[in-house]
């Protein structure tokens, strides 16, 4: 099979006759979970998680099915984080009822992690903070952006309300998936962000080819990435259908073999890619920034589990000091943790953020949710959002397009989509604002 470079597919999934096969970073960790001495892609196993994440629009459900099943108590409470980062601004009496209850049954079954209102921020994220996190641990959670953990040499899957078998068992049932390996090497072009890279790559798989497959990511670019960058990669192939995605930690033992069995492998040189927008409805609709430049918006976004982290804060910073928010738009900007916010605000980046203004908020999926600054009828918003499907952030008569922090900035200055490169020259900020 060739691939984009034209480079050849050795190995397809299967065994050929001649020495064993080596194995691949997700079977290597699977086997590990499974108390197995190896396993082979397609093969079904129980594991036991080593963190299980659930988050306030789920984990009162996901008790109250225990306990209807006749499980009163967490298996692993150990094992358990749990975070307010969904329903943090809502009035909802279900919300807040769901809140009161997570306080109460987190602190009754001792809950090793959970993070409330104060000490909150996205479950994809927090988990990095935590010190817990390490290579070769699996997580598992409701939340479909589970995958995003693989940025630290992890494995973590999505499991919907299934995630319930974990806190009541301790275990899942998984089928092993195949990997797809994506090397990747060159350099990237002035402007281009890791999400622009993430994007082009997802597009270029697709959801056909990336169905229930493990992404991995390797090669020169990957030594170089930061943490922020890796986990961008990992969490944009959710859209595609991927059942996880690993940045292999080459210091650790949990890397895939020279000879293991991949699905495909594929190679592509990151110096190609120029700065991308995903058209609406579709993550996949990905183009060129060039062929959306120009389009009116009504709201920008900066925040969510995958635009949310310092590499966008600093980027939309870089755009936004000295210059101000275009009348009639409204840029909203949520750092994805608390302790995200604080960094950024020992950096001097909120400072720049709010002066240009926007509103901040701290720690919360927000409009990505469509809980906190809902787009009304004929807005039109460009984000750094998980996805941009119809109603995603609030109307369905509503339009959104995805693309990195720097572009997003610098739509909300210019009232439209624009690239930060094509912007005036920034005056210098005063404590009133802009002068």
């Amino acid at each position: 099979m060739s691939t984009p470079s034209g480079h050849t597919d050795g190995h397809t999934a299967g065994h050929t006759a001649g020495p064993p096969a080596g194995y691949t970073a997700v079977e290597k960790i699977l086997a590990r979970a499974a108390h197995l001495e190896h396993v082979r892609a397609d093969a079904v196993i129980w594991a036991e998680p080593d963190m299980i994440a659930a988050h306030d629009l789920n984990y009162h459900r996901h008790r109250k099915l225990i306990a209807s099943l006749g499980y009163a108590n967490l298996a692993t409470p150990d094992k358990v984080l749990v975070t307010i980062d969904h329903t943090t601004h809502s009035a909802a009496p279900g919300h807040l009822q769901a809140q009161a209850f997570m306080r109460a049954d987190t602190k009754a079954q001792n809950v090793r992690w959970f993070f409330d209102t104060g000490r909150h921020g996205i479950s994809h994220n927090l988990p990095l903070e935590t010190g817990a996190l390490a290579p070769g641990m699996l997580v598992v959670a409701a939340d479909t952006r589970a995958p995003a953990l693989g940025c630290d040499g992890a494995i973590g899957i999505a499991l919907g309300m299934s995630v319930t078998l974990a806190l009541a068992t301790g275990r899942v049932w998984l089928r092993v998936p195949r990997t797809i390996r994506i090397d990747l090497h060159g350099t990237p072009r002035r402007g281009v962000m890791s999400r622009d890279i993430a994007q082009w790559i997802a597009a270029r798989i697709g959801a056909d080819a990336g169905d229930y497959k493990c992404i991995e990511f390797c090669g020169p670019y990957l030594h170089n990435a930061t943490q922020d960058e890796r986990h961008t990669l990992c969490n944009a192939v959710v859209d595609i259908g991927a059942k996880t995605a690993i940045c292999p930690d080459a210091s650790t033992r949990w890397c895939s073999d020279d000879n293991a069995v991949f699905d495909q492998r594929l190679a592509w040189d990151v110096g190609v890619i120029e700065p991308q927008i995903c058209l609406p409805p579709d993550p996949q609709n990905c183009v060129p920034l060039a062929q959306a430049l120009g389009t009116p918006i009504t709201s920008a976004f900066i925040g969510s589990c995958i635009g949310g982290k310092m590499e966008d804060l600093r980027a939309a910073a870089e755009v936004l000091r000295g210059r101000c928010v275009a009348p009639g738009v409204r840029l909203t900007v949520i750092p994805a943790t608390q302790a995200i916010y604080r960094q950024a605000l020992r950096e001097g980046l909120i400072a720049d953020i709010s002066l240009a203004g926007a509103e901040v908020a701290v720690g919360i999926c927000g409009p990505c949710y469509g809980t906190y600054a809902p787009l009304g009828d004929g807005d039109t918003s460009i984000c750094t959002a998980t996805r941009n499907d119809t109603g995603r952030l609030g109307s369905m008569q509503s339009t959104v397009y995805i693309a990195n922090a720097a572009v997003v900035a610098a739509s909300a200055v210019a009232g439209r989509i624009a690239n930060p490169a094509a912007l005036p020259e920034h005056k210098p900020a005063t404590a009133e604002g802009v002068i």
